[in-house]
């Protein structure tokens, strides 16, 4: 339920989604460009979906060293899912045990989501990228 500001606030904000979601998919693109190379495994665009890249989630088997590396030059990432759901604490009454589930598990280990939101400018994924590029090597773009 909302109050009549609330809708007003949501009516405007509506207005802007469409551009709001291809500065997200820009982003994502830009990433991809400058990561070309990179020891990083960045999401694809599909020609049957469209991603709004809420989250623009990497894979990488360094995950944990490089978002240390990216927090010590103020960039913040997040771990969505640090435990599988599966090894939840709430999911315990299934009785799922480590190894059931291992690509999930390996996802669990090497997923981080990178700033994709549509409020960065071309200079900040370039930044992020460079901080990546410069931990994990892969040469110049």
């Amino acid at each position: 339920r909302l109050d009549s500001i609330q809708a007003a606030v949501l009516r405007y904000r509506l207005t802007r989604l469409d551009s709001l979601i291809e500065r997200r998919r820009a982003n994502a693109a830009l990433y991809r460009a400058l990561l070309k190379g990179v020891p990083v495994r960045l999401p694809q665009d599909k020609p049957y979906e469209f991603h709004t890249y809420v989250n623009f989630v990497s894979q990488c088997e360094r995950r944990d060293e490089l978002q240390k590396h990216l927090a010590a030059k103020g960039v913040q990432t997040v771990v969505h899912y640090n435990t599988p759901i599966h090894l939840q604490p709430a999911a315990g009454s299934l009785g799922c045990k480590r190894g059931q589930f291992p690509v999930t598990e390996r996802l669990c280990e090497t997923i981080l989501a990178l700033p994709a939101n549509q409020m960065l400018t071309e200079a900040d994924i370039r930044f992020v990228s460079a901080e990546i590029r410069g931990f994990l090597g892969g040469g110049t773009p």
